[in-house]
């Protein structure tokens, strides 16, 4: 299954025995799955079918289906009584024989009796108006989800680049962290040095090492953001929405582009977690419209 977006436009048209109808669907973003029906009158018993169509292939999203149709339910068609014509045939034929008439009895003589002219109601189960209405949805709902599918195949490209632009900045903070390390014990060594006339406690000395060792420490993180990627990369290529789930990961990824930030003491680093906040925001405003 591709990647849908959940914002998509649809609209089928078609002749049918009990009119000509017109699908419209529209779709936008949704936490959930919302859909609106609005429908002519005389085909109101199909909204819960026109409503199961939809969410058999739509997960989530806001869905608006408009459906309009050039007649209404009471249709009429004209048909003639064949009784009637037949007492007026008699009743010239009648006449014909009595007064001896040459004069062949047309089609217009007839007319200018037109009661026998009728107009007839014609009306459709609700059986005979699904299987009128259903290809024309089904067409609306392909065309619908292929400008869904076409926006969301735009909205994954667009993710895969930030995600390269991540994967390279957590590259330069991997880079410069054990730099960091030699710096803080070249600072540490000036300072000890200053103090070597009165050496402090090295209890003390040896738990202020490995406290600020321990702090320095992004390693981990570092791993798990690896880790985060690796699975975005994964859950983009799974077969079902995939929307939720990358949200959570965001929220995972963005906990560990913060705590990089935190445990940083290094101006660098701390500006490339800023950065790797902000593009981890961009795909936080890519996929709210993933479905």
């Amino acid at each position: 299954m591709t990647i849908r977006s959940m914002t998509g436009f649809g609209l089928a048209e078609a002749l049918t025995p009990s009119g000509t109808y017109r699908v419209e669907i529209r779709g936008v973003n949704n936490r959930f799955l919302e859909t609106q029906v609005r429908l002519p009158k005389f085909t109101a018993n199909l909204e819960s079918r026109i409503k199961k169509e939809i969410t058999s292939i739509i997960s989530r999203g806001s869905i608006s289906v408009f459906i309009s149709c050039d007649k209404e339910q009471a249709q009429t068609r004209l048909t003639w009584d064949k009784t009637s014509v037949d007492n007026y045939m008699q009743i010239f034929q009648e006449i014909q024989n009595t007064y001896n008439l040459q004069d062949k009895i047309s089609l217009s003589n007839l007319l200018n009796f037109s009661d026998f002219i009728k107009a007839e109601n014609v009306s459709y189960d609700e059986e005979m108006l699904w299987e009128h209405l259903q290809p024309v949805l089904d067409e609306a709902i392909k065309l619908f989800q292929d400008t869904r599918e076409a926006e969301g195949t735009f909205i994954i490209n667009e993710l895969k680049k930030i995600i390269e632009e991540i994967t390279r900045t957590l590259e330069q903070v991997e880079k410069k962290a054990p730099q960091r390390v030699i710096e803080y014990a070249k600072v540490l060594g000036e300072r000890v040095q200053k103090l070597i006339e009165n050496p402090p406690d090295p209890l003390r000395m040896t738990t202020e090492i490995a406290l600020m060792a321990e702090r320095l420490d992004i390693s981990e993180e570092c791993t798990r953001l690896r880790a985060h990627i690796a699975k975005f990369y994964q859950d983009i290529e799974q077969d079902k929405p995939v929307g939720k789930s990358l949200s959570f990961l965001l929220q995972e990824m963005n906990r560990e582009a913060n705590t990089i930030g935190s445990k940083a003491n290094d101006t660098e680093i701390s500006h490339l977690s800023v950065k790797l906040k902000e593009l981890i925001e961009k795909i936080r405003e890519q996929i709210q419209n993933i479905e």
